[in-house]
């Protein structure tokens, strides 16, 4: 069974259709079908079971996705291997992340360590926590940094950290100058926050329901980009993670301010790899990296 054939069946087995794989893989549909046909003729199989909603693996199928799955991570472990002969003048990292960590943290990273190694290339997936842990399980990321609530055995934790939750306002907002806020004051300004399937909007909600309190957010968005343009130009607050505009602190485009709250407004940082795998030395290298842009990480 060649490479190829194992990965075009992968992609279909992951999408759930030979459409979808071919936009995945930029590969003709009818290259991904011979692929295809020509294994089930050299197992004298069927791999996939045709349904209205896609094609699902069949028993055999599932049984050659996790030996395609593995055969292809060692490949690229090879791969990744001789290029490292050549130092760190070559190689591509994928980090997967949550959005918080995409808007500041990670690109800032990459930037500093493109400055030194100009020859590596870097591929970032943006994607809920969950799914950032799922695709690091995978193997479809060398590295994944997410919020996390609760621990996971699907990966190995390379850090553990955690951060609080700030509120952001303009420079020229009323509160800016105050030295924190309660959660109570929010209720005298519009509030910007994100939808409730985000780690910082339950842990928010948990400590206003801890307090008693009912906060309806003026501008609810699924993504944290879209909160800052309101806050810039309005007498509203958001909340966030300062890791999250690192950047636009330090320019004072916005300024933050704590929260004093009954209940921990913190959550879990992880930075996270796939179990028993040996990371490249350029992903060690970027590891460090990023690292270095995180808090501290908490005692064991």
């Amino acid at each position: 069974m060649q490479s190829t054939g194992l990965r075009y069946f992968l992609a279909v087995a992951r999408t759930g259709s030979i459409a979808a794989a071919s936009a995945q893989l930029n590969v003709a549909a009818s290259a991904i079908s011979r692929q295809i046909a020509n294994l089930e003729a050299e197992l004298d199989c069927v791999l996939f079971e045709r349904r209205p909603r896609g094609m699902v693996p069949s028993p055999a199928g599932e049984l050659l996705a996790q030996h395609a799955h593995q055969v292809l991570i060692r490949s690229e472990q090879v791969v990744t291997e001789i290029r490292e002969l050549e130092g760190l003048a070559r190689g591509l990292i994928r980090v997967a992340c949550s959005e918080g960590f995409s808007l500041d943290i990670v690109p800032n990273a990459i930037a500093a360590f493109h400055a030194d190694h100009p020859g590596i290339r870097f591929e970032v997936t943006v994607q809920p926590p969950a799914q950032v842990t799922q695709t690091v399980a995978a193997g479809d990321a060398d590295l994944g940094i997410t919020f996390a609530l609760t621990p996971t055995a699907q990966v190995e934790v390379l850090y553990d950290g955690q951060v609080d939750m700030l509120a952001l306002a303009a420079p020229d907002h009323p509160l800016a100058r105050a030295p924190a806020l309660r959660l109570a004051d929010l209720l005298d300004y519009p509030v910007a926050l994100p939808t409730r399937d985000t780690t910082l909007r339950q842990v928010f909600d948990a400590a206003c329901a801890h307090e008693g309190l009912t906060v309806e957010p003026v501008l609810t968005a699924n993504k944290l980009s879209a909160l800052l343009p309101f806050v810039r130009r309005s007498r509203g607050l958001a909340l966030m993670s300062a890791l999250s505009v690192r950047t636009p602190l330090r320019l004072n485009e916005l300024v933050s301010l704590p929260i004093q709250s009954r209940a921990s407004l913190a959550r879990g940082i992880k930075v996270q790899a796939m179990r028993d795998r040996r990371l490249p030395r350029a992903v060690r290298a970027f590891l460090r990296q990023l690292l270095d842009a995180l808090p501290p990480p908490r005692a064991p």
